[in-house]
C-alpha cells in the first residue's frame, strides 16, 4: 500500500465494520459518530475494542458521552459552534471545517487538529462543494493546528495526499 507511516489515520463510523482491516494501520484512531439511535452498549463494546488494541477512541458531537466513556478525545463537527467548557485537559479535541471561518472557530474551541473537508468527491457533497488540492492548501495555511484531510479519500487518490502538507487523514471507505 502507498500509505505514509507518519500520518495519523482516523476512521469515522457508527460501528467498526472491519476490525482486522482497521488494525493494519499504524497510528489509527476511531471516531464514533454517535446519535440518539445508537445503542450505548454497542459504543461501550467499541470502546473496549479500542482500548484493548491501542486505538485512540473519539466521540463525535457529544462531550458528556465522551466524558462518561473516558474517551481519548472529542470530535466537533463544523456545525458545533459554541464554546467548550469543563473538558478534561487530557482529552484531545479535533474538529471539522469547510472554510476559513470554520477553521477560526475550531482554533478558538481549542482543537488540536482540524479536518478540512471535503477534499475529494464523495456522495455526501455535490461537486461544487469539493475543495480540491489547491483550495485545501489555501485553507490549511490559515489553520495553526494539525491538518487532516477528510472526504472522498480512496486508494486511487492517495498519491495526491503526499503532495499536501498533512498530519493525518480521515474517512470511512478508505478503511473498509
Amino acid at each position: 500500500m502507498l500509505f505514509n507511516k507518519k500520518l495519523k489515520y482516523f476512521y469515522f463510523g457508527k460501528i467498526i465494520n472491519n476490525k482486522k482491516n482497521l488494525l493494519r494501520f499504524n497510528n489509527i484512531s476511531y471516531i464514533s459518530i454517535w446519535d440518539a439511535k445508537n445503542n450505548i452498549e454497542q459504543i461501550k463494546i467499541e470502546r473496549k475494542f479500542c482500548k484493548k488494541n491501542n486505538v485512540k477512541f473519539y466521540i463525535s458531537n457529544n462531550i458528556n458521552l465522551a466524558k462518561f466513556l473516558k474517551a481519548d478525545g472529542i470530535h466537533l463537527p463544523s456545525s458545533f459552534k459554541r464554546k467548550i467548557h469543563n473538558i478534561n485537559s487530557n482529552m484531545d479535541i479535533i474538529g471539522t471545517a469547510h472554510h476559513r471561518n470554520d477553521c477560526y472557530i475550531k482554533m478558538n474551541q481549542g482543537c488540536k487538529g482540524i479536518f478540512i473537508s471535503p477534499l475529494f468527491y464523495n456522495k455526501k457533497y455535490s461537486l461544487n462543494k469539493i475543495l480540491g488540492p489547491i483550495k485545501f492548501s489555501n485553507i490549511s495555511k490559515f489553520c495553526k493546528t494539525e491538518i487532516y484531510a477528510l472526504g472522498g479519500v480512496r486508494l486511487n487518490n492517495i498519491k495526491i495526499l503526499n503532495l499536501l502538507k498533512l498530519d493525518g487523514v480521515g474517512g470511512v471507505t478508505l478503511f473498509d
